[in-house]
This record gives C-alpha cells, structure tokens and sequence, in this order.
C-alpha cells in the first residue's frame, strides 16, 4: 500500500520530497476514520489522516491485520516489519532509537529504501556504536567498583572485538563452551544483570542500566547473529558473540 499528498504545497513537514510513500501501518482511529504511519525521507515515522493523503497502490498483501496492536481498533502493518521488531499493544515505532532503527534496517533493505547518510552515519556505523558503548560502560564501572569499596577486589565491565573463538588457546583451568543462540538475548541480558545487582535500594537503578547497555551491545548486530560462547579464565568471564565472522567480547573482569 501507498500514498501521496493530496496537495503538497501545503506539507508543513520536513523530509517529504518523494512523490509517495510506502505504508506500515494502516489503522482505525476512536472517530473512526483512518490514518497511516510511513517512513519519511530520514527513514523517521510519520502519521497522517486520510483526508491529508490519497492512495495510490491498494495492495495490502505484504500487511497483516493485528487489531489486539491497537487496542482492538481495526489495525494492519507490515508482516515483514513486525516480525522484525516484534510490538506490544499500544506500543509506538521510532526510529529515533538507535535498537530499533538498527532491528528495521532489513526492512529498508527489502523494500529499497533510499538510506540518509544520517543514517549511515549512527545506525549503519559501528565504531560510533562501540563508542557509545564504551562511554556507558566507563560510566558505569565506578558504579560496580564501589559495591567493593573498602576491599582489594574489584570488578568491571569492557567490551571489544577479540580473535576467533577457534584461534584461542586454552590454559589450565580456561573454559571454552558454545550456547544455545536461540537463548542470545535471555543469556545476555541475565549475564549482565548477575554483574550489575546491587542493593534492593538500588534494584530499579541495576535493571535500568542493565537494559541499556544490552540495547546498546545488540545495537551492533544488524542481521542475525551466528553464534554464541562463555569464555572463562582466572581473570575473565567472556560473553562472546560471533557475528559476520567476527567476534565480539564482553567481559566482566576482575582486578585488585
């Protein structure tokens, strides 16, 4: 399905230049009327009312209808984009996100979306995300090394791109183990939760940090990851991904 402005001297918007847009979601609104959600030319969503635009392809056969997305309402998006960035009830797309602008490059991909280099420039950049990345964790670091004040143990976090997996040369009580990539995100996310508790005071501050930085380590992986390892030495508790015959590690280390 798509669309075009009815009259495009009076779009206020920025970023509409095309002649028209592809449809994600088509939805029913309280007054009953209906309104449509598209990517503008900086790949941002915007949503219109029907009287603003008219359509110009009907084909809905690449939308499904989800009206428990809406409430109940009479609601339909794109098969492709919801399996890509699976949405609760209610729940709005931005891709001011850098997750979910990440989790939708596959879409733009397909449907052959002209890419902004503002796009290319965060999202499609991956030493701007492990930039990112390392500014949080040095934020965070001093956080976990205080739960050990006062003691000659301490521990943090780093992430960084190590050699392959089968490159590693395993020491005396080193451990080396493939997990399961269907549990990735469960194993992730609880492997930085273990490192990040705190008191119950504090619980809501861990949980929060926790979520960030997982979004902003699967930030990096814009197609499907291959596999997953627990890398383990004296001083080292590796989470390590491969992805595109690269690997990255996040390791929780301790030192004192």
């Amino acid at each position: 399905m798509k669309i075009r402005f009815k009259n495009k001297e009076l779009i206020t918007r920025p970023h509409l230049l095309q002649d028209e847009y592809r449809v994600i979601i088509k939805e029913k609104t309280l007054q009953g009327y209906y309104c449509y959600t598209f990517f503008n030319d900086q790949l941002h969503e915007l949503t219109v009312n029907e009287n603003e635009v008219e359509v110009t392809d009907h084909d809905m056969s690449d939308m499904i209808q989800r009206n428990d997305l809406g409430y109940g309402r009479e609601l339909y998006i794109n098969e492709f984009l919801i399996k890509l960035l699976p949405l609760q009830p209610g729940q709005f797309i931005s891709t001011r996100s850098l997750w979910t602008a990440g989790k939708l490059f596959r879409y733009f991909e397909k449907y052959n979306y002209e890419i902004p280099d503002s796009y290319k420039e965060k999202v499609l950049n991956e030493s701007y995300k492990m930039n990112l990345i390392e500014g949080f964790l040095m934020a965070i670091n001093p956080y976990m090394e205080r739960k050990f004040k006062g003691g000659n143990y301490f521990e943090s976090f780093e992430l960084y791109k190590g050699k392959a997996v089968s490159e590693i040369d395993l020491k005396i009580n080193d451990s080396l183990n493939e997990l399961d990539r269907k549990d990735y995100k469960d194993l992730l996310k609880y492997f930085i939760e273990k490192a990040l508790y705190d008191t119950d005071d504090n619980e809501m501050h861990s949980k929060n940090f926790s979520s960030t930085l997982f979004v902003l380590i699967d930030s990096l992986f814009v197609y499907d990851i291959t596999r997953i390892y627990s890398y383990k030495t004296f001083y080292d508790n590796c989470f390590v991904i491969e992805y595109q015959n690269e690997y990255y590690y996040l390791n929780q280390f301790w030192w004192g």
